[in-house]
């Protein structure tokens, strides 16, 4: 019965054939000493010889691929290096911008080549539908509008009735509704003398809330801040800028811009006044829907601030 046959590595020949050849001992002893056939070992020799030659014709492309290899790992590290950098400007710009939809959406070019989605999804825009959103042409209504803004700042014991009576004698063409809509728009509404029967009726879904500021002294940072709401005209618009005041040192803690007057505007700034400057001992508010909306009131309420919204 025949032997099975045995497979040798490279290794092991190339250890054989420089035996062979350094040694000094004959072929039959090497064969012998290792259990292999001397033709084999005789075969393992020639080929050893033959390829011999290999060894110095590939030296220069060796090197050269050693080259290329370590200019591709240059490549890569600089990559790497400018993928990290992209991705710390990214975080760092995803902060400073915030919630503010007014300049994410400046942000968004509709010429570049990375899609209008992936640049949607690197800016956190949710609603990309502003973005295609043609505005009709209602030049009167800006027109009104920026109107609007200044009887008020002149008057503002004005009522729409009031402020409509203006915009008529000026020949500018508007109803009561639409004057009472932009009043909302605006955030705005007539501020009267305090009479003494209250003909003022409240929101029954509206907490009550002391009022925590009459007689007090402010004497120390941090112990009542203040927000609000206002108006800013744009070339093609106007937007919202909702800003946090402490009231003892006068200094903006936070603020934002937004094209929508919402809750998620009020918060977003609170929030960030909170996470810089640590927490008040009461917020001061008007009754504006933004300031009494519950998830407003409950950021307040989970940092144990004392409540006071003027108006209620």
């Amino acid at each position: 019965m025949s032997k099975n046959r045995r497979n040798f590595s490279p290794e092991f020949k190339t250890k054989l054939v420089i035996e062979l050849l350094e040694s000094g001992k004959t072929l039959n002893e090497i064969a012998s000493k290792y259990d292999v056939f001397p033709k084999s070992l005789i075969t393992w020799k020639k080929q050893f010889l033959d390829n011999a030659s290999i060894v110095f014709e590939e030296s220069v492309p060796s090197k050269k691929y050693k080259e290329k290899l370590k200019e591709k790992e240059e490549k890569i590290e600089n990559l790497e290096k400018t993928l990290g950098r992209t991705i710390m400007e990214r975080d760092w710009l995803s902060k400073k911008v915030g919630s503010s939809g007014l300049i994410k959406l400046s942000l968004v070019d509709l010429e570049l080549p990375l899609s209008i989605t992936r640049q949607c999804k690197l800016l956190e825009i949710k609603n990309r539908t502003s973005l295609y959103y043609k505005k009709i042409s209602k030049r009167i209504d800006k027109d009104i509008l920026n109107r609007m803004d200044e009887i008020y700042t002149e008057s503002t014991y004005y009522g729409y009735r009031r402020i409509h009576q203006v915009l008529i004698q000026e020949g500018k063409t508007a109803n009561p509704k639409q004057v009472l809509k932009l009043m909302r728009i605006l955030g705005i509404q007539a501020l009267y003398p305090k009479k003494k029967r209250n003909t003022s009726i409240a929101d029954a879904n509206h907490a009550k809330y002391p009022y925590l500021l009459k007689g007090l002294k402010v004497t120390k940072p941090n112990q009542v801040w203040a927000s609000d709401i206002t108006y800013i005209r744009l070339n093609n618009g106007f937007a919202y800028l909702c800003a946090v005041i402490d009231l003892y040192t006068r200094s903006i803690l936070s603020w934002k811009l937004s094209f929508a007057m919402d809750e998620s505007l009020t918060v977003s700034v609170l929030n960030e006044a909170l996470l810089m400057y640590g927490k008040p001992e009461i917020f001061n508010s008007d009754q504006g829907s933004q300031y009494t909306a519950q998830g407003f009131i409950n950021t307040l309420a989970k940092h144990n601030i004392h409540i006071h919204i003027y108006g209620l």
